[in-house]
């Protein structure tokens, strides 16, 4: 381009002068120019937050509470001479340090990339025609068009309008819609007074426009802002924010019980220095330093996982959140039904009130009148006209689609019938329930059967019959769409004008269920789910859809909205535990219903696609968004499905359930070896035996034991579905968890102490002891692990060792033992001497006791649970 593009306040030049300045026209830009100044101008997005620095990543390791206790052992062992120790220790920061960062650095990448599959996409005009594009490659000077449910994407300046209101609360914070126009406005007009503008990142909430795009990316008033915000504060999780308090806790404890080690050793004649260093030692070994590592590697993984089965987590909170839920209210069209709606009767008025049967055979030229009204109200665009028609892709709202394909099906002119679609005058919503459209000489509405007729000028006789017809038609499952007429002469601008209209017939549509949803709907009720289905279709479709699910709904067990809004929140309350269907409902209801179902204690999951639903996915523990659905809801819900099936839901509630599973297992494992050293210390000085380990084996050990298999936990099946419960919000410590730390914990700690008492009245050689002992401290948390793969089932009722990531952290601690053990110059480096082959069968049958406390205790909370 010759020259840079600008407009100064477009706001106060006409659309002509506009076109001009943006080199622009009606019809929009050529291919060939949006790509020049894409290439000029760059893509419509704001600078990216500059991600945390990697070296200031890996200091936020270093300033845990945990960290902290290595750094006080390590400058102890330091200042008193003890430089090995103090190396190993500087290790085991590094190592620790190391891997949180690696983790973290990783779980940032995984969220930043996994939120790039939600695409904004905005349907524009380019080589005079409408497509549908990526909004980050809109320009200056495109030709966009704007309807109900649509995130602005860029700056623009509105050419045409129909009754266009915008949520502008993102950028001006007034909270109610504002109603645009095209007139020119002062250049002085303030942000929240441009009423002939839209701006990026606000919300259609109803209505149609076209405009030309005068700003994109970061030159956007809302990119302006956000060009200010230097940082951004990384909320954490639930239950970071709880391992968090944990660590603190843990770090109390080990300071109180060194400092009482270490005076106990001073009062038993243990020499001062020997037992500075030691109570550092055993402050390292009380250290789970690998806790906080191991949960973002499970989050992030499990993150992955459900962006693999096509569900986008928008925060790592989401998917823990999904691990503890109990209820899913879920909608029914594209989600437990292919959304593929295939016509399979059309009816007029007259024989709807004469009881024609559903589905009587038809030909194409008795259902192309109805049809040919019905394309009066769709608004679709083809995204490739150049294909053969037979493999056109439409874009457009689910149900319009249909209708479309449908009206291709039959040898209807659908490309005449878009190219010249009438003008909507009133969009359709979920609240009202139809749309309008001027065809020229009439009005044509179309929307729910039950409301137009309502609205309809048929008489009471005729009115019961039609009434009826529609009940019994959606008890067989049918989808059905009221077309309807209005005089040009009632002058129709708004909702309340469509009264005593012309009720023309119906149509009606097929949508099966799709065959993975019944199996799917067993698996997450086996699991403690319960699953509503909450939907604005009328009842009687619902319960066909419901009785393919293999449901066995009572009449008490479903209600229309109708019924429930005449029942108060406390009459509501008491009858929700019972119901299976909501039918007929509006949003507000979902949100009541939902909302309601929380205070009864429920962890509840919502699916929705309108810009009406964005309420209830943002007031419920985890919405759920369905991909084809609104923009303004994918950005309220914490989980987006890119395909729109129940299986997906599904799919994410399971990984939910592994990430809940496999964090309590690795805080069960973490644990249960913290009072190893401090046990069998305190014993030793206790009973006055020979201290049987020294500070630097036990460093040794506690660096390449438990870390390394608790990060394979992540990548572990998920054993304990069963095992979740089916009430209350993620909990870290179950009984099953507690259990596990203070009863095996103690168990073997005092089974240790023990083995060393018990050696040394043996009379065995004391560095022979320590080195027997070694060994069996060292090794028994890596064997266990195995078992720790569940905390409910038997360590035989799975495959032991199919988790190759464990397999080979535990290979890794064995092999370091060994070298440890065999090596000459290392061994005289830990104090310890050559154990005899002998003395394998006692280290294999204390491993083999350690197994079965881990069993037995499994075995006492499965006949618990």
């Amino acid at each position: 381009m010759e020259k840079q593009l600008s407009i100064i306040d477009p706001w106060a030049s006409t659309n002509e002068i506009i076109y001009h300045e943006l080199q622009t026209k009606h019809d929009g830009l050529s291919s060939v120019e949006a790509d020049k100044r894409l290439l000029a101008y760059g893509r419509n997005r704001f600078r990216r937050h500059e991600r945390t620095g990697a070296i200031t990543l890996f200091l936020k390791q270093l300033a845990s509470p945990l960290i902290f206790i290595l750094f006080g052992a390590g400058a102890i062992t330091f200042f008193l001479g003890e430089f090995v120790e103090t190396g190993i220790i500087l290790l085991a920061i590094l190592v620790n340090a190391g891997l949180g960062f690696s983790r973290e650095y990783h779980a940032e990448s995984t969220l930043e990339n996994i939120t790039t599959y939600i695409k904004d996409r905005t349907r524009v005009i380019r080589d005079g025609r409408e497509q549908e594009i990526d909004s980050e490659l809109l320009v200056l000077g495109d030709i966009i068009k704007l309807s109900y449910g649509n995130r602005i994407p860029a700056d623009a300046r509105i050419c045409t309008v129909n009754g266009l209101r915008v949520d502008e609360a993102i950028l001006t914070g007034e909270s109610i819609a504002v109603e645009k126009n095209t007139d020119v406005i002062p250049p002085t007009t303030l942000v929240s007074d441009r009423k002939n503008m839209v701006h990026a990142g606000t919300l259609v909430v109803d209505g149609f426009a076209t405009a030309v795009v005068t700003a994109t990316g970061e030159t956007t008033e809302i990119g302006k802002i956000a060009g200010l915000v230097i940082g951004i504060n990384r909320a954490t999780t639930p239950v970071q924010r709880g391992l968090e308090t944990l660590s603190w806790i843990i770090f109390a404890i080990v300071i109180v019980i060194v400092v009482g080690l270490f005076f106990l050793g001073i009062s038993k004649g243990q020499p001062m220095l020997e037992m500075l260093v030691l109570a550092a030692a055993v402050s390292v070994g009380a250290v789970p330093e690998g806790l906080p590592i191991a949960l973002t590697v499970i989050l992030s993984i499990g993150a992955e996982r459900i962006a693999k089965k096509q569900g986008i987590t928008r925060t790592l909170a989401a998917a823990e959140t999904l691990g503890s839920t109990t209820l899913i209210l879920t909608d029914k069209t594209g989600t437990l039904t292919m959304a593929d709606m295939a016509l399979v009767g059309a009816y007029t008025r007259e024989e709807l009130a004469s009881g024609v049967p559903a589905h009587p055979h038809r030909t194409s030229e008795e259902k192309n009148p109805l049809i040919k009204l019905a394309l009066n109200n769709v608004d679709v665009l083809v995204e490739n006209p150049d294909a053969i028609m037979s493999e056109w892709t439409f874009r457009g709202k689910p149900f319009e689609v249909n209708i479309v394909k449908n009206a291709r099906n039959l040898g209807i002119d659908i490309v005449s019938a878009i190219a010249h679609s009438s003008p909507i005058i009133v969009p359709f919503n979920s609240t009202h329930k139809f749309s309008v459209s001027d065809a020229g000489d009439m009005y044509v509405v179309m929307g729910a059967p039950d409301i137009l007729l309502k609205r309809s000028s048929v008489g009471k006789e005729e009115f019961v019959q039609i009434e009826s017809w529609l009940t019994t038609a959606s008890n067989d499952g049918d989808r059905l769409i009221a077309i309807a007429t209005l005089p040009k002469s009632s002058g129709v601008v708004g909702t309340e004008d469509v009264t005593n209209i012309n009720f023309v017939g119906v149509l009606a549509f097929h949508d099966p269920v799709r065959k993975e949803v019944p199996e799917a709907v067993k698996k997450i009720e086996a699991l403690g789910v319960r699953v509503v289905m909450i939907t604005g279709d009328l009842k009687g479709t619902a319960l066909s859809v419901a009785k393919i699910l293999g449901w066995e709904v009572e009449n008490d067990q479903a209600l229309t909205g109708e019924e429930l809004r005449v029942l108060s929140d406390e009459e509501l309350e008491k009858m929700l535990p019972r119901m299976r269907i909501f039918a007929r409902v509006t949003p507000e209801d979902k949100l009541r219903v939902g909302m309601l179902y929380r205070k009864l204690g429920e962890v509840v999951a919502m699916t929705g696609d309108g810009v009406n639903d964005a309420p209830a996915l943002k007031a419920m523990d985890i919405g759920v968004a369905l991909g084809s659905g609104s923009d303004v809801a994918k950005s309220a819900a914490g989980l987006v499905l890119l395909s729109d099936d129940f299986l997906t839901i599904s799919a994410a509630i399971q990984e939910g359930r592994r990430i809940l599973v496999n964090i309590r297992k690795t805080i069960a494992y973490q644990m249960v070896s913290s009072l190893d050293a401090v046990i069998v210390v305190g014993g030793s000085l206790i009973f006055g035996l020979a201290l049987p380990l020294t500070a630097l084996q036990i460093v040794w050990v506690n660096l390449f034991t438990g870390s390394l298999p608790a990060l394979a936990f992540a990548y572990d099946e998920n054993f304990d579905h069963d095992s979740v419960g089916k009430k209350g919000r993620i909990s870290m410590f179950t009984p099953a968890v507690k259990g596990q730390i203070f009863g095996i914990g103690i168990v073997s700690s005092v089974l240790l102490f023990l083995i060393y008492y018990g050696l040394i009245r043996y009379g065995i050689e004391l560095q022979l002891v320590r080195s027997i002992f070694f060994v069996c401290f060292g090794s028994y948390i890596l064997v266990v692990a195995f078992s720790f793969r569940s905390l409910y089932k038997s360590l035989f009722s799975y495959s032991i060792f199919s988790n190759r990531r464990l397999n080979l952290s535990v290979i890794v601690g064995i092999c370091i033992l060994v070298i440890t053990m065999t090596i000459p110059p290392l061994r005289t480096l830990f104090g310890l001497v050559p154990m005899p082959a002998i003395w394998l069968w006692f280290v294999g049958l204390w491993l083999l006791v350690n197994v079965l406390i881990v069993e037995m205790t499994k075995y006492i909370f499965r006949r618990r649970s």
